[in-house]
């Protein structure tokens, strides 16, 4: 192991890491019904309704997908 390395250390972990880009999902207005499952399903409140539609806010979103599998109209990819 290098000079300065420790064990299970990458270069996104630890001190000084940034973090690995994350896909964040796409809502389509057109099929969102505003239910609401997704804003349940994050477990990092990324999610909100307003307007009747779900808005993803980029910040909070660590790219997990939970709602993607949660949304019955299929309006998030």
């Amino acid at each position: 192991m290098g000079q300065g390395m420790r064990p299970g250390w990458g270069p996104n972990i630890g001190p000084g890491a940034t973090e690995a880009p994350t896909a964040v999902p796409h809502v389509d207005p057109e099929k969102c019904a505003g239910c609401g499952e997704c804003v349940k399903a994050c477990p990092f409140g990324a999610i909100e309704i307003r307007d009747g539609k779900a808005v993803v806010d980029e910040a909070s979103c660590r790219g997990c997908r939970a709602c993607v599998s949660a949304c019955p109209t299929g309006a998030i990819s």
